[in-house]
């Protein structure tokens, strides 16, 4: 019997009921729509969305593991054997890409020492959709995930980042962004470049790039929005 295979299905990046579906790859529905397992990031988010594609899925014909922060080798370990039997199996994460700044990443490192093949479908990345948007340094950039919560440990990490070349991409917790935008402008150089994308393809999506000389005139709404922040 031979193995199958990992799909790695992107989700939209902004709420479920805003997405249209003819914005979703006709090549991806067709690879969803052959696969009964899925690894998810959250179980529920990933039903709808199946159902949103497929409206005639039956969702209990699925299979279902949860992949997170707490997830196990164990729990990794009962995946790997599913696609052993010869399953194909669907990640998805919450939002936007699996595997990036997400649980998918350890289910993929785990497949390929099982010479399991992955293939990214195509779809949206809030991270580089932001950097294409910002008019920064597309040539040379970091993503550094998200930065420490402790000031002095912030600060810290800060004083590392900005020796470096580049951009630096980052994200936060929503209800931690403004209080991360006021720490940025605070400790950049006035003449550092900061980006801010916020709901990308949302309908409250706002993406600018100022100086940070600049940034305190800014009217922004960050409250309870998926942010990218990209320095320079």
């Amino acid at each position: 019997m031979s193995k199958g295979e990992i799909y790695l299905i992107p989700l939209p990046i902004h709420n479920l009921e805003e997405f249209n579906i003819s914005s979703i790859p006709i090549v991806n529905i067709q690879y969803i729509n052959t696969i009964n397992v899925f690894a998810v990031e959250n179980i529920r988010t990933s039903r709808r969305f199946l159902k949103k594609i497929n409206p005639s899925i039956v969702i209990d014909d699925l299979h279902f593991f949860e992949i997170n922060k707490r997830s196990t080798t164990q729990d990794y370990n009962q995946i790997i054997s599913k696609i052993i039997e010869g399953n194909n199996v669907g990640v998805m994460s919450e939002a936007g890409c699996p595997g990036i700044a997400d649980p998918g990443q350890a289910l993929c490192e785990i497949a390929h020492q099982n010479n399991i093949k992955v293939i990214p479908l195509i779809g949206p990345s809030s991270i580089t959709m932001a950097l294409m948007a910002s008019g920064l340094n597309g040539q040379q950039f970091s993503f550094h995930g998200y930065l420490p919560i402790k000031d002095n440990e912030l600060n810290n990490k800060l004083n590392k980042i900005i020796k470096l070349p580049g951009a630096h991409i980052f994200i936060e917790t929503p209800y931690r962004n403004e209080k991360l935008l006021q720490h940025l402008i605070k400790k950049l150089h006035p003449e550092k470049k900061l980006c801010i994308a916020t709901d990308i393809n949302g309908k409250n999506e706002k993406i600018i790039t100022r100086k940070i000389a600049d940034m305190k005139d800014i009217q922004i709404n960050l409250k309870k929005q998926p942010t990218i922040f990209i320095f320079e």
